[in-house]
Order: C-alpha cells, then sequence, then structure tokens
C-alpha cells in the first residue's frame, strides 16, 4: 500500500510537470476573440452637441501569443472596432430668412438633430502580458488605429417664425411651430435619418492599452482601455479623442505547446 501510494505521488508529479511544461517557455496561442466596446469623446465636443454621451458597439478581433518565460508573454493583436459617441444635447442655428418669403424675417429656425457620431477602426497592437496570480494577467503595450469610415448621423427640425424675446435675445419654439416635413434644405427630411461623411477626421489614432485577463480552461476573458495619445479630429478646435473600453471573451488554440 505505501508502495502505490509514492508510485501515484510520483506520477502525480510528473503529470503535473507536464502539464505546467507544456504551457511554458515557447508556446505560441492564437486567441480569436468577439465581445463589446463602450466609447465615448474626450474634450469639449462643442461644434455638433453641447453634451454627449458613450454608446457600445460589438468588436471583434485575433491575436498570437508568444509566451517569452512561464508568465510572461508578447502579444500581436488586430481588431475591428466601431468607436464614437451619441449627442445628448441639440445643436441650433437660425437661418436669416425663409426660402419661401424672403421680406420676412427673422421667420424660421433650423434644429440639428444629432444621433451619434461613428467612427471605424482597423487595429493592430503590440502588448507584454505579466500573470501576477493563478489565471490573473495584466497586460499592456502600443496601438495603432487606422481609421475606415467616419460619419455623423442626424436629422433636421425646422420651426417657422418662432417668436425672439429682445430682453433675452432668445427665440421661444413651440409645437405648432414645428414642422415635421421639409425637403428645401438638401432635401432632407425630420424624423429620418441622414449621414454624411466626416472628412475633418484623423487617418491614424495612436493609443495604450490597458488590460487585464482571466483565463479559464481554454477561455480568456479580458478588459481593456484604451488611453488615447493623438487626437482623433484633424481641424477642429476641440481636439477631441477617443476614450474606450474593451470587453471581450475570446478562446486560446494552441498552435505550439512546449
Amino acid at each position: 500500500m505505501k508502495k502505490l501510494s509514492l508510485l501515484l505521488m510520483a506520477v502525480a508529479c510528473l503529470c503535473s510537470g507536464k502539464a505546467n511544461a507544456q504551457d511554458g517557455k515557447g508556446s505560441i496561442y492564437f486567441v480569436p476573440y468577439v465581445g463589446v466596446n463602450y466609447s465615448d469623446f474626450s474634450g469639449e465636443f462643442e461644434l455638433y452637441a453641447q453634451e454627449t454621451t458613450g454608446k457600445v458597439n460589438f468588436m471583434g478581433g485575433a491575436l498570437l501569443e508568444f509566451k517569452v518565460a512561464d508568465k510572461s508573454a508578447v502579444i500581436a493583436d488586430v481588431n475591428y472596432r466601431r468607436l464614437g459617441t451619441k449627442a445628448k444635447e441639440r445643436g441650433t442655428f437660425s437661418e436669416p430668412k425663409s426660402p419661401y418669403s424672403l421680406n420676412i424675417e427673422p421667420v424660421e429656425m433650423v434644429i440639428s438633430e444629432d444621433k451619434k457620431f461613428t467612427l471605424d477602426y482597423l487595429s493592430f497592437g503590440l502588448q507584454f502580458k505579466q500573470n501576477i496570480i493563478d489565471r490573473l494577467s495584466v497586460r499592456a503595450g502600443f496601438e495603432c488605429s487606422y481609421l475606415l469610415s467616419a460619419r455623423k448621423y442626424y436629422n433636421w427640425v425646422m420651426y417657422y417664425n418662432p417668436a425672439f424675446d429682445s430682453a433675452t435675445g432668445m427665440y421661444t419654439l413651440t409645437p405648432e411651430d414645428r414642422v415635421d416635413d421639409f425637403d428645401f434644405f438638401n432635401g432632407i427630411k425630420s424624423g429620418k435619418d441622414y449621414y454624411e461623411e466626416m472628412d475633418d477626421m484623423s487617418k491614424v489614432c495612436v493609443s495604450v492599452p490597458l488590460g487585464i485577463t482571466y483565463e479559464y480552461k481554454n477561455f480568456s476573458l479580458n478588459a481593456t482601455y484604451h488611453l488615447p495619445l493623438t487626437n482623433c479630429d484633424s481641424g477642429w478646435d476641440d481636439h477631441i479623442r477617443n476614450q474606450a473600453f474593451d470587453f471581450t471573451i475570446g478562446y486560446r488554440l494552441p498552435l505550439r505547446k512546449i
């Protein structure tokens, strides 16, 4: 019985050593992943809206993980992400004359109901991963994102003859003055989404991904904050930057185990 116990302990030690060796220095993993990100604009984004609120989008990508030590790894990552924000308040501007009656002024106010700003990126990153406790690791690195497209979605509403208060210098907009269908302004009708390309956005953005990873069996749960280093606009005075958080789940596929 004693000999059998010693034999079982020896086998357990060998199996344990073999399991650890299979995930040691020189091992390579391919990890496809999907998830969601929460993004917003930082800075005073007052060109289109007084205030914004973040939005959530799906994302996906894949990475290669090369273990440079038993508890350390280098990660090469590529992913597609949709960032941007939603407008919380409407931007307003007034037209000096009516297109139907040029001898009356002021007669109208047009409100741009901004809904969301969407920026699509293809991102490439290089990170260093360090295991701190069992199954839990931290990551940090460098990421470069290339802009694929940038659009602004909104609709328009026009008010006829808003009452002007000379004391406050403001217009009073009433539901009775609202016109819900009009097409004189670039063929746009209110109530329907309209979009335009945002050509004044930077083509390349640089950030520092800071993340944490929890691994269970072959699954990998990741939370990452992307610290922006560059502006995402190229011509505005607000100097806005992307603020993004990612939450993803991946599946680790061993390409080589050592």
